[in-house]
C-alpha cells in the first residue's frame, strides 16, 4: 500500500494544464473568462495583493473544485486508464483532494508505480511530500509478516482515521479504525476551549452548545470500530464540564452526586454510530 500526500498542492498547480482540463469538459467561453479571471486576482496579504502565475488560493471559494479536476486529470483518470493495464494485480485508488493511498495485491507493483508517479507528478509542477509518503505492507498477511520480521504492524494514516489490521469475531481479517491522536487532542482542546467561553452562560445554554458540538464529531468520527475513541472524548468533556461548573460553584467545587444530578436533567449525547457495521460495506463499495 502506498500513503502518499502532494506537497504545497494548491500553490503549485499550472494555469495553463488548468485551464486544458476545464476546456475538455466545459465548452462556454465566459466560464473559461470567468476562471482566467478567478486565477489572476491574487490574495490580499497584510493590505497587499499577492499574484502568481501557479497555484490557487488555498480556502478560495472554489479552489477545491478546481484542483479535484486537475487531479481527476492527473491522477485518477491516468490510474484507471494507464496504470491499471501495466499491473500484475489488482490495484485501487483512494483519493481526498490531495490525500490519497493506492493498494496493491502485490509489492512489486507498488515500487515500479511510486517511481512512476514522481515522473507523471512532475510533469504537471506537483511533488509527493517525503514526510507524508510511503509505502507500507497492509492486510491479511501483514500481521503474520510482521511477527516473523519482529517488526512493529504498520497503520495507516487517512482523514483523521487511523487504519489498523485487526481481526472480528469469526477470526478474519478486517481493517479496524479509531480516530487518529492528534486529531483527537485537538477535539479535546476545541472542546475544553469552548466550555472555558460558556462557563457562565445558564446550563441550559452550555448543554445545548456542547452537545452541538459532541454531535459534529459523532457524526464524522462515529465509524464502526471506533466507540472506544467517541466515549473518550465523552468521558473527557463530562471531567471537563464538572471542572468548570465547580470553578463558579460557591464552595469551589461541584461532587459526582450532584453533577450527576444535573446530567439527569440536562444529558450530554452520548456516543453514536453514524456509520454502523450494517451499513459499513456498502459505504466501502461506494
Amino acid at each position: 500500500m502506498l500513503e502518499a500526500d502532494l506537497k504545497n498542492f494548491f500553490g503549485s498547480l499550472d494555469h495553463a494544464w488548468m485551464l486544458k482540463f476545464v476546456e475538455h469538459r466545459v465548452g462556454d467561453p465566459r466560464v473559461i473568462t470567468m476562471i482566467k479571471r478567478w486565477l489572476k486576482a491574487g490574495v490580499l496579504e497584510d493590505g497587499i495583493i499577492q499574484v502568481s502565475d501557479v497555484g490557487t488560493p488555498q480556502g478560495g471559494s472554489i479552489s477545491v473544485l478546481l484542483s479535484n479536476i486537475y487531479l481527476h486529470y492527473v491522477l485518477d483518470l491516468w490510474f484507471e486508464k494507464v496504470v491499471k493495464a501495466r499491473l500484475k494485480g489488482e490495484a485501487y485508488l483512494i483519493r481526498y483532494i490531495d490525500d490519497f493511498i493506492v493498494c496493491f495485491q502485490y509489492h512489486s507493483d507498488a515500487t515500479r508505480f511510486h517511481e512512476v508517479l514522481k515522473k507523471r507528478l512532475g510533469k504537471f509542477a506537483l511533488t509527493l511530500e517525503s514526510n507524508k509518503t510511503r509505502l507500507i505492507e497492509f492486510g491479511r498477511f501483514a500481521t503474520k509478516h510482521a511477527r516473523e520480521k519482529g517488526k512493529k504492524l504498520e497503520t495507516v494514516y487517512f482523514l483523521g482515521f487511523t487504519h489498523y489490521c485487526t481481526r472480528n469475531r469469526k477470526g478474519n481479517f478486517m481493517v479496524g479504525r479509531k480516530t487518529e491522536k492528534m486529531r483527537l487532542r485537538r477535539s479535546i482542546i476545541r472542546l475544553q476551549a469552548t466550555l472555558r467561553e460558556i462557563r457562565h452562560a445558564p446550563i441550559k445554554e452550555q448543554v445545548t452548545v456542547i452537545n452541538s458540538v459532541l454531535r459534529g464529531h459523532y457524526n464524522y468520527y462515529g465509524m464502526a470500530g471506533n466507540m472506544k475513541s467517541l466515549f473518550r472524548i465523552y468521558h473527557r468533556t463530562e471531567q471537563y464540564w464538572r471542572r468548570m461548573l465547580s470553578s463558579r460553584c460557591s464552595k469551589g467545587y461541584v461532587t459526582w452526586e450532584k453533577f450527576n444530578a444535573i446530567k439527569s436533567m440536562f444529558p450530554l449525547l452520548r456516543p453514536k454510530l453514524s456509520i454502523p457495521y450494517t451499513e459499513l460495506k456498502a459505504y466501502a463499495m461506494l
